[in-house]
């Protein structure tokens, strides 16, 4: 595994002996591992912080892996990374079940070692990718934002390739559609992006969510984010 890309890997699994295998493999493989034995603790943790992937007990508790896997999939933040489900049944419906819920991969119980390495390296693509577009970058420039025949000038906060976070004043309402232009450090080409304010935060903050992004654009957000987190320097 890269050794710059250590996923953050959410494991539900109320077996102690099984948590600890997945514990200590995850670590070697330089991924950081999130053990829980409790769904109910799980879907907290989903709903407050963000995962690159998860590995799920699917076969009882009191919040079990089909219903834990639909709170992921509605999730802001996590609905869209790979789902691994653990289960000692063996039935192709229970399977089919289980993929039809949401998950992305099936491990069957009991896990080695071997098993869980070769689907941590069969997941690490996807696990990147989710990881690349909810990956920000401080964007420090002006920001031109127009709703309902208004425009304001506001400032960048950060930026990802899926939205925006700009202070503004005033601000649109959570809900309004906009349109925001801004030039990110270092290039000539502005980029006039649509999108919606999704949330609002301190000091005149709002969060706006891309809705359409030409291939050129969402290339040029990519890189100039993936540069920030390599270190490359985002300043003007």
């Amino acid at each position: 595994m890269s050794p710059r890309f250590k996923p953050k890997i959410l494991v539900v699994e109320p077996d102690a002996a099984t948590l600890r295998l997945f514990d200590a493999t995850l670590r070697a493989m330089g991924a950081s591992p999130r053990c829980l034995a409790d769904g109910r603790q799980a879907s907290e943790a989903i709903n407050r912080e963000k995962f690159d992937g998860v590995f799920l007990d699917w076969d009882g508790g009191p919040v079990d892996g089909a219903e834990l896997t639909q709170r992921i999939r509605r999730s802001k933040s996590n609905k869209g990374i790979p789902v691994a489900m653990l289960t000692g049944r063996r039935d192709t419906r229970a399977i089919a079940d289980g993929f039809k819920a949401g998950a992305t991969f099936y491990l069957q119980k009991p896990v080695g070692e071997k098993e869980l390495m070769r689907l941590l390296n069969a997941s690490r693509g996807a696990m990147l990718e989710e990881r690349r577009r909810y990956q920000r970058a401080p964007v420090a420039a002006p920001v031109l934002c127009l709703w309902e025949k208004r425009q304001v000038k506001g400032q960048g906060v950060n930026v990802s390739s899926l939205g925006l976070l700009a202070t503004l004043s005033p601000r649109p309402e959570v809900g309004t559609s906009v349109e925001v232009e801004f030039t990110l450090p270092k290039s000539s080409q502005t980029l006039t992006l649509d999108g919606r304010v999704v949330r609002h935060g301190p000091s005149g903050q709002a969060g706006i969510q891309f809705a359409r992004v030409a291939a050129e654009d969402a290339e040029r957000l990519k890189a100039y984010v993936e540069k920030a987190a390599a270190g490359g320097g985002v300043s003007n």
